[in-house]
């Protein structure tokens, strides 16, 4: 939540310092303000060198609302609520919660008594219990949802709608594994919440793309690693993007690829070199991928997480869209996810995903507009 926050809530540095613009979180750049950047970008720009660095620039905003953000403590608080997780019985929902208020007590006393600002963070006795399905437990004893509802709502939407489908997790970071074991125990009807009248297929074996050679030159390549399934200690490596585009259609169910983080860090965060999709207007009329990130972004090219690749029928190649475009194809393949509207609106997704389709149809219905991105 504090890294959501950070990377919502714009400012400028003036002087040298930091001076912040907003008052409230949004995912758009104020318009008064063209220069202003977002606090994370704000941090990252400080902090990251090299991709090592990343592991000290999420300790600064993991802990942003207890010290340079505690003006926006409030909508911390509020994403808080919203994350809990409540699907216990009211009994021993009333016995946890019971607990993690008394310890509470008991820490803040203990700080009071010390004069000590900032102590080291107590471990309820409550961690160590077993979790229930799709749930998270921090520290301090409290339950989280770990898989938002809106995903599985989105789930049984496609369902019911009878649609083919995939949802593939593309992640930078190690948390695939854990995404797709609790995605198996909800959708095998282990949650109460959450019914399923079909069957829906989970890998638990992660793929990986890998990104290599110079942008835009002879070398720059996309690969594409999967588990074979007949040996899973064993790669099937593809590097055509033709065959790539065609392989992840082929898919069905839940999936995992972790994307090229380094590759990206080292092209300066340009778009180009980030999480990539394709599209040919020619021959995908039935299938329209579909990327949430709330790093994908059209107001900079060095600030974006999504490269959106379309087919040059002249080349028979896919190609990087120009950044100018992006603006037009946001909503399209990719949407900039938003936290705080996902946790209210448990229908965030399904809406999100009728709108793309929307836009797509009418983005193929403008042949000029296309032919500008693609050539």
């Amino acid at each position: 939540v504090n890294n959501f926050l950070t990377g919502v809530l714009w400012g400028q540095e003036v002087d040298g310092k930091w001076e912040w613009i907003s008052n409230e979180p949004s995912l758009r750049k104020p318009e008064a303000y063209p220069n202003s950047i977002t606090y994370f970008k704000y941090l990252e720009n400080q902090v990251v060198k090299v991709a090592i660095d990343r592991k000290m620039l999420r300790e600064k905003t993991g802990n942003f609302v207890n010290h340079e953000g505690v003006r926006f403590k409030p909508y911390y608080d509020k994403l808080i609520r919203l994350l809990l997780y409540n699907e216990k019985t009211s009994e021993k929902r009333f016995h946890e919660d019971e607990i993690i208020e008394k310890e509470k007590t008991l820490e803040t006393e203990k700080e009071k008594e010390d004069e000590i600002e900032i102590r080291p963070q107590h471990q309820s006795i409550l961690y160590d219990e077993a979790l229930p399905v799709n749930s998270y437990r921090s520290a301090d004893g409290t339950l989280y949802h770990y898989i938002l509802p809106a995903f599985f709502r989105l789930i049984r939407y496609l369902q019911r709608t009878n649609r083919e489908y995939a949802i593939i997790l593309r992640t930078m970071g190690d948390d695939s594994i854990n995404f797709l074991q609790n995605a198996q125990n909800v959708l095998s009807n282990q949650h109460p919440n959450f019914l399923f009248e079909k069957l829906t297929n989970v890998n638990l074996n992660p793929g990986r793309i890998r990104r290599t050679g110079k942008l835009r030159k002879e070398d720059e390549k996309i690969t594409l690693e999967l588990p074979n399934p007949h040996d899973q200690d064993e790669l099937l490596s593809i590097d055509d993007e033709v065959e790539i585009s065609h392989r992840l259609k082929q898919f069905d169910g839940i999936h995992a690829i972790k994307d090229d983080f380094n590759y990206w860090c080292d092209n300066d965060y340009l778009y180009s070199s980030s999480k990539p999709i394709w599209f040919d207007p020619e021959k995908d009329i039935d299938v329209h991928d579909i990327l949430f990130d709330d790093n994908f972004r059209v107001i900079d090219p060095n600030d974006s997480v999504v490269d959106i690749r379309l087919m040059n029928e002249n080349t028979q190649r896919y190609k990087t869209v120009s950044f100018e475009h992006y603006s037009q194809l946001e909503n399209v393949f990719a949407v900039q996810a938003d936290l705080m509207e996902i946790l209210e609106n448990e229908n965030y997704y399904i809406e999100k995903v009728e709108e793309c389709e929307r836009n797509l149809a009418d983005l193929l219905s403008n042949t000029e507009i296309l032919n500008r991105m693609r050539y």
